[in-house]
C-alpha cells in the first residue's frame, strides 16, 4: 500500500513539473509574441516615414511636367515620326527611280534596236533601187530596139484584151499580160477584161487560155505554168 501511495505522489509530481514546465514555454512564447509586435509596431512610422522620403525625393528628381511641356514633347515626338517616315519615303523613291531609271534604259536600248532592225530593210531596199538605178541604163542599153506600136508604145506585141478602166492589154514574147501606164512603163496583170478562163484548179486557181490555145495558171510567184488539156 504504501508502494502504491509513492507512485501515485511520483506520478503527480512528474505531471506538475510538466506542467510548469509547458507554463513556462507558453509564457516565454507570450513575451515573444508582444515583443514582436513591438518591434513591429515601433517599426512601421520610420517604413511609413522613409516611403515618404522616397517618394518626395522622386517628386523633386522628376518635376511635374506642365502642359505646356507636354504638348511641345507630343509634338517633338510627332515630327520625329514624321521626319523617320519622310527618309522611308525617300529611301522606296530612290529605289523606285533606280528600277525606273534601268527599264527607261533596257526600253531606249530595245527602241534603239528595234530601229536599227527597222532600218536595215530600209538600207536594204534604197541599195538595191540605186543599184538597179545604175544596172537599168546598161540593160536598156544592151536590150534590143522594139519597134513601136501605131499608137506610139514601147511593145508591137498582140493585145489580148483591155483592163476594166480600158487601157489595153498585151501579151508579151514571155506569155506575159500586161498593159502600159500613163508613164509607158509595163504593168502586169492576171485577170483583164477578155481574158479567157477555161476552168479552175483543185486549189481555186483560174486556168486561161492563150491567144494560141495554150492553158495555163498562175503559181504563187506569179509565173505562168501551162497544164495539159483535156
Amino acid at each position: 500500500m504504501k508502494r502504491l501511495v509513492g507512485i501515485l505522489i511520483l506520478v503527480l509530481a512528474i505531471a506538475g513539473y510538466q506542467a510548469n514546465v509547458y507554463a513556462a514555454q507558453k509564457k516565454s512564447e507570450g513575451k515573444a509574441k508582444k515583443t514582436q509586435v513591438k518591434e513591429k509596431v515601433a517599426k512601421e512610422p520610420k517604413q511609413k516615414k522613409a516611403k515618404a522620403e522616397t517618394k518626395k525625393e522622386k517628386v523633386v528628381k522628376e518635376p511635374k511636367q506642365t502642359k505646356k511641356e507636354k504638348a511641345e514633347l507630343k509634338k517633338e515626338k510627332a515630327e520625329a515620326e514624321k521626319e523617320k517616315a519622310e527618309t522611308k519615303k525617300e529611301k522606296v523613291e530612290a529605289k523606285k527611280g533606280v528600277v525606273n531609271e534601268k527599264a527607261a534604259g533596257a526600253k531606249e536600248a530595245k527602241g534603239q534596236t528595234e530601229a536599227k532592225a527597222e532600218k536595215k530593210p530600209k538600207e536594204k531596199a534604197a541599195k538595191a533601187e540605186v543599184k538597179e538605178k545604175v544596172a537599168k541604163p546598161a540593160k536598156e542599153a544592151a536590150a534590143p530596139e522594139k519597134k513601136a506600136t501605131p499608137a506610139g508604145k514601147a511593145e508591137a506585141d498582140e493585145a489580148v484584151g483591155k483592163t476594166t478602166d480600158g487601157k489595153t492589154v498585151y501579151e508579151g514574147s514571155r506569155s506575159g499580160h500586161y498593159y502600159l501606164n500613163d508613164s509607158g512603163d509595163k504593168v502586169y496583170v492576171k485577170d483583164f477584161v477578155g481574158a479567157k478562163i477555161v476552168g479552175k484548179r483543185p486549189d481555186g486557181k483560174n486556168i486561161y487560155e492563150g491567144p494560141r490555145g495554150g492553158h495555163f495558171y498562175y503559181n504563187d510567184k506569179g509565173d505562168k505554168v501551162y497544164v495539159k488539156r483535156d
